[in-house]
């Protein structure tokens, strides 16, 4: 077998780099750039002996009822949606959603999702941060904490709609881990 020369060499090395790096780019440019916001966080009982320790989240803006937020039309199981959220007292609410993306305006951010139920007018949304990973042991400890209404989160929500989990509270506490 001959030996690489300098230009395989680097491309040996920085392939791996470059594809783990556009990977994880837009979710670093997310959690860097984003705005952080605080939702509240509601119980879901997850079980998935493959994925190893987690807890399974959802979130008072995951379900929908379309006769109380103002929205575009109809929805259909994966659609996109986006959603305005602005800040109410503790924990941010939407405002309203739209198959589109709308435009900002201060005080308010845009997240995107996908439908993942819709019937009559509820619509159930999956927004890319339902799962949260923990050491062995410590997601039950969670879950009793999310069952008694105690555990919020903190997102990370860029210009383009997307969003990225920064951490979990327990009474306003952050999970130390």
């Amino acid at each position: 077998m001959r030996p690489l020369n300098k230009k395989e060499l680097v491309l040996t090395i920085l392939f791996p780099l470059i594809v783990i790096t556009i990977f994880f780019a837009p979710k670093l440019f997310t959690l860097s750039q984003g705005e952080n916001i605080v939702l509240k966080v509601e119980p879901v009982d997850p079980r998935d002996m493959f994925r190893g320790d987690y807890v399974a989240l959802s979130y008072e803006i995951s379900r929908l009822d379309l006769d109380q937020i103002p929205s575009d039309s109809n929805y259909s199981t994966g659609d996109t949606i986006y959603a305005t959220l602005s800040k109410k007292e503790k924990y941010w609410s939407i405002d309203s959603v739209s198959h589109t993306k709308p435009l900002s305006k201060s005080g308010e951010v845009r997240m995107k999702g996908t439908v993942t139920s819709a019937y009559d007018n509820m619509v159930i949304v999956e927004w890319g941060i339902e799962s949260y990973f923990v050491p062995e042991g410590k997601g039950k400890i969670i879950e009793s904490q999310i069952n008694s209404g105690n555990v919020s989160a903190i997102v990370a929500v860029d210009s383009k709609g997307s969003s990225v989990l920064k951490e979990l509270r327990i009474n306003d506490e952050p999970l130390g881990f």
